[in-house]
């Protein structure tokens, strides 16, 4: 039986009444893990720049947009 079955037979088992307060619960679990992985994700990026070589090279406004094909 796979977790999504499991889960379901799960569920399953709840009153409607008890499916408020799972339903609930659930979000803010769903809710958590998402933070947790904005969280991460924020901290990688963090860390690819404190280790780049280049951070701290700034470039000239001039250069970045002649990069992206804009005329100032």
């Amino acid at each position: 039986m796979s977790n999504r079955e499991k889960a379901v037979a799960m569920l399953d088992s709840f009153t409607d009444s008890q499916l408020v307060n799972v339903v609930t619960m659930l979000q803010a679990m769903k809710q958590t893990i998402e933070d947790l992985e904005d969280e991460a994700f924020c901290e990688k990026m963090v860390q690819e720049y404190e280790n780049d070589p280049d951070k701290g090279d700034p470039m000239p406004i001039e250069e970045f947009a002649e990069q992206l094909g804009i005329t100032l």
